[in-house]
């Protein structure tokens, strides 16, 4: 046998309990020092990575999560992963949990659960496993959704639920109302409100009903009244937007428009049709996106939108979840994070 290979056996044999024995702390200890070193003194940490060295401890993550019970794994459930958006969201999760000495686990889990919803809490089980506890992002009404997630028995911090499915839980949210006024301010001003639009995503979806609220109410508020078509939903993708537009163009009501999206995505579908169709933008037509995304600045000319902190979103939900491992007591923490409006050229000053 090589002297590498018996090495590896013998580094394999070293139990976490021996390194508790060996730093004279125990098995949970030492595995707060590995994985959660801002929870340990720093002479106990000290302790416990000189003993992890002169041993040569290599942790089994799963061996030592049915002993202490705790995985040092946060699941991260979210309705998609694909898409700018939830990439931003996860990379402020993630650097935040390792940060804290934590690891996440992702998952997708979709708000509507179909014909059979008994499905829906095994899959988000045999998906996240062993964690400690669960972020999960909330984007449509479901009580069954909400019912499971509360059945895993692991404390859960909610991102973007409405008021009233969060009351018993931490939850950060974004002010879409806010953003969504001040879009509404700098786009529809002064325009004759027959050419204003709001062009959504799926109508269930709580940010969109956000944004279309604030978007009617700007009119109602000044006593004015919108026509059935000039709010309209579908989904969150440029090829909507694109169809939108090309309706518009065929009615030939795109020229003069302002055009409030629910997202960049629809946004940029609208201003690729105008600019094809030899409408000037902002001339002939204005545009508002919301989310911030790197898009709005690639496409030419660049795209107003209504900036999300989506980092934060993601930081914010794992600092409130660890906090609640370290006290289960805590009362529940709702935070509420501002976006903010970025005008550029798709809108004009």
């Amino acid at each position: 046998m090589s002297r590498d290979l018996a090495s590896s056996r013998s580094r394999q044999s070293v139990s976490i309990q021996d390194v508790a024995d060996l730093a004279k702390v125990s098995i949970a200890t030492v595995s707060r020092a590995m994985n959660k070193p801002h929870m340990v003194s720093s002479d106990t940490t000290r302790r416990v990575l000189a003993a992890v060295e002169e041993l040569g401890y290599r942790p089994n993550r799963f061996a030592q999560a049915l002993m202490t019970r705790e995985s040092g794994v946060l699941g991260i459930a979210l309705p998609d992963l694909h898409g700018e958006f939830y990439s931003e969201l996860m990379r402020g999760a993630d650097s935040e949990a390792r940060g804290l000495g934590y690891h996440v686990l992702v998952s997708s889990i979709h708000d509507d659960l179909g014909p059979k919803p008994a499905d829906g809490p095994v899959r988000v089980s045999r998906a996240l496993g062993l964690i400690d506890g669960l972020v999960a992002m909330i984007t449509e009404p479901s009580s069954v959704l909400a019912t499971q997630l509360d059945a895993m028995g692991v404390p859960l911090v909610m991102i973007g639920a409405e008021a009233g499915q969060t009351d018993e839980h931490d939850s950060v949210s974004v002010d879409h109302a806010k953003g969504a006024r001040q879009a509404c301010e700098h786009l529809l001003a002064g325009a004759d409100p027959s050419n204003c639009y709001f062009v959504g995503g799926p109508r269930r979806n709580y940010d969109t009903l956000k944004r279309a609220h604030a978007f009617r109410d700007y009119f109602s508020s000044r006593g004015q009244t919108l026509q059935e078509n000039q709010v309209r939903f579908h989904d969150y993708s440029l090829e909507w937007g694109k169809a939108w537009a090309r309706e518009m163009v065929q009615s030939n009501a795109l020229r003069d428009a302002r055009v409030f999206c629910a997202n960049d995505e629809i946004a940029c579908g609208v201003l690729r049709v105008g600019r094809d169709s030899g409408l000037d933008i902002p001339r002939d037509l204005r545009i508002v996106g919301f989310d911030g995304t790197r898009l709005s600045e690639l496409v030419r000319p660049q795209l107003s939108t209504v900036q999300i902190p989506v980092d934060e979103l993601g930081r914010n939900a794992v600092r409130l979840l660890i906090e609640r491992l370290s006290d289960p007591e805590l009362p529940p923490r709702h935070v509420k994070l501002e976006p903010t409006l970025v005008v550029r050229e798709s809108s004009g000053s």
